[in-house]
């Protein structure tokens, strides 16, 4: 397997709202890969921190080990696919990119279901974007028997993970620690109470900010959304006063806070219209003195010119607040990376099995044709130190089961 990687370890913000793909857009490349033939088993997995494209070339299965050369080629064809459909230059890949091919992508994977490489170390959140990402890939058609055992296997590892050791215990995520942020602004600014809004808070994330805060004493919260029942009315959530998303404006300027978290490739908060709003507000008699921003999306929902009025926070800004939770959790990770490693021992042997499989009768024949002792000792003449010691000790142990 292969994987081109830009993640928060390296890729600004701004860089990574370029590569950052829809649902939309996903659903579009994938079909992409699948008629393009050499890509046609891949995964692609698009959130607030990383975009990365997982892809297993049919030549794997013919050819096993493969040269310098060979691996870097499909390291650029992948590049090439993602900058064409984004329309990102290639140079900006290669400057932001990491790229990963067997066993380094195969651990990488795994790495990343179980929140080892997340900006927020054990996040919850991963696990399941990981899954919805594979199943999505699977269901167009673009995944075969090996990225079925690999993706089923990061799975699988990553709930073993977070069952059995603290690494997701005290769960920390960009939601928890947004939810964080906004209580601390309620109490530096000694608010009785406040107004929280929270756009897109029928997703993964605003859903996650909302149970945070909600039951707060002093809270009300707010939420928008597009989604709407056979009625034709905004589907709504108990305790938050919902609203349409076309209607968000005629509230926001009396909202204390403002949370933004949603897939829109384009702004949910612009600061001309926020500034209409807000003056509606000061109007009425109800505007706050202090206004939080919250941007939880990539690309970035809110116009960064409204940070003038108050204070913004996009997502790297949670990058430090992460680091400290990560630096806790040390003992954790090296538990979840030996758990990985063990993983990774089956899943290459399971592999590797299923590549021999159509070989066994033609090895079950010769075999027949030959002794014990002389199969024993062709395997002697055939194979290096360790690998003689690797099968006459899986041999002993078979034989005195």
């Amino acid at each position: 397997m292969y994987v081109v990687s830009i993640s928060y370890k390296k890729t600004p913000l701004e860089v990574r709202s370029r590569f950052a793909f829809s649902g939309e857009q996903q659903r579009v490349f994938l079909q992409q890969c699948r008629e393009s033939g050499d890509m046609a088993q891949s995964v692609i997995l698009s959130t607030c921190n990383r975009m990365e494209l997982y892809t297993q070339f049919p030549e794997e299965e013919r050819e096993g080990e493969n040269g310098a050369e060979s691996v870097q080629r499909r390291w650029e064809r992948m590049e090439e696919a993602i900058c064409a459909a984004r329309g990102i230059p290639m140079e900006l890949c290669r400057k932001y990119g990491n790229c990963y091919s067997g066993t380094g992508a195969l651990r990488h994977l795994h790495r990343v279901a179980s929140g080892v490489d997340s900006m927020v170390m054990g996040e919850d959140e991963i696990l399941g974007q990981v899954k919805a990402a594979y199943y999505q890939a699977k269901e167009a058609g673009c995944t075969g028997f090996a990225l079925n055992t690999i993706f089923k296997s990061a799975i699988t590892c990553a709930k073993k993970i977070k069952t059995d050791t603290s690494l997701s215990k005290t769960s920390v995520s960009v939601a928890t620690l947004a939810a964080g942020t906004v209580l601390r602004h309620i109490r530096e600014h000694n608010l009785p109470r406040a107004r929280v809004m929270i756009i897109g808070i029928t997703g993964d994330t605003g859903g996650r900010v909302m149970k945070n805060i909600i039951g707060q004493a002093g809270i009300s919260v707010v939420g928008t959304s597009r989604r709407h029942g056979a009625d034709g009315q905004v589907i709504g959530i108990e305790g938050v006063e919902m609203l349409p998303y076309g209607d968000r404006y005629a509230a926001m300027g009396g909202c204390d806070v403002i949370v933004s978290a949603t897939g829109s490739p384009h702004y949910t908060v612009t600061c001309e219209a926020w500034r209409r709003a807000r003056d509606a507000a000061e109007r009425r008699g109800d505007a706050p003195p202090a206004v939080l921003w919250l941007d939880l999306s990539v690309p970035a929902d809110i116009d960064r010119s409204v940070g003038a009025y108050g204070t913004l926070y996009q997502m790297d800004y949670f990058s430090e607040l992460a680091r400290s939770n990560n630096e806790r959790k040390q003992q954790a990770r090296e538990n979840a990376e030996q758990m990985i490693e063990e993983r990774l021992d089956t899943l290459r042997k399971e592999l590797f099995f299923h590549r021999l499989v159509p070989e066994i009768p033609g090895m079950r024949e010769a075999a027949a044709r030959l002794r014990f002792e002389e199969l024993l000792y062709r395997v002697r003449d055939e194979s290096t130190y360790e690998e003689m010691r690797g099968f006459f000790g899986a041999l002993r142990r078979v034989l005195e089961e």
